[in-house]
């Protein structure tokens, strides 16, 4: 564990105040600045858990929060709220950029200000926060963000992009991006409709149809996005290519 003590966000950023300091510089420490000075940690183990609590946190808001709105929307929305590029704007409120130790070279290129560096430095701290303070702790640390940014349901909802997050999950699982296809087009020109595939390596992972390619490839992310949260089969092909 750390014992050196940088310049650290306080109670007036993050809103908690950690009883162990450690844990907030090994959520801040990028394994850049571990590699360069030969530190045994860094931020990956902390961003790991954070990410599974953050899940657990937002679950929890949306299905409180929004008591008839099916399953669908809220895997959506959770999407929405889990996304990097969510947690980058998060974590740049409340100015983790300022505090994320680098090593040279990415400070040179600006790494701080990079949504996956943003993003996994957010999950860090979160992972962080509960080890010290707890779930509670935690919750209270996410959730006033939420509400900030995203007070209305309207808000989560039309924020959504689907293709943009399922691109996020594929690259972070297999450093691979979606390949959408098109599978069918009928109908007269007034009333065509669209079929499109969704492809990852080699594997086509839905299917959907709507009026326009732009709709049904929209469609078709989400649909993909439902079996990778659900943990069906799809998602476990994917991990067992993706490690070959």
């Amino acid at each position: 564990m750390p014992q050196n003590h940088p310049k650290l966000p306080g109670i007036e950023e993050i809103g908690y105040k950690f009883k162990n300091e450690n844990y907030l510089i090994e959520a801040l420490t990028h394994p850049s600045y571990s590699g360069e000075n030969s530190l045994n940690y860094n931020n990956q183990r902390l961003e790991f858990l954070g990410d599974s609590v953050l899940q657990l946190i937002v679950t929890t808001y949306l299905y409180v929060k929004y008591p008839d709105t099916d399953e669908g929307e809220l895997t959506k929305m959770r999407a929405f709220l889990t996304q990097k590029s969510t947690l980058s704007i998060f974590a740049e409120h409340i100015k983790l950029s300022d505090y994320i130790r680098m090593g040279r070279g990415e400070i040179k290129g600006e790494g701080h200000r990079r949504k996956s560096t943003l993003c996994d430095a957010f999950e860090a701290v979160t992972g962080a926060i509960y080890v010290d303070g707890g779930m509670r702790a935690a919750r209270d640390f996410v959730v006033p963000l939420i509400e900030h940014f995203y007070p209305e349901l309207s808000d989560i909802i039309s924020g959504f992009n689907p293709k943009g997050y399922l691109q996020e999950l594929i690259q972070a699982k297999m450093h691979s991006s979606p390949i959408y296809k098109l599978e069918l087009m009928e109908g007269p020109p007034h009333r065509k409709t669209f079929t499109v595939s969704v492809w990852v390596a080699d594997q086509k992972l839905a299917v959907a149809t709507a009026n326009s390619r732009k709709a049904a490839e929209a469609k078709a992310a989400e649909k993909a996005i439902m079996l990778l949260k659900d943990n069906r089969e799809p998602l476990f092909q994917i991990d067992d290519m993706g490690h070959h």
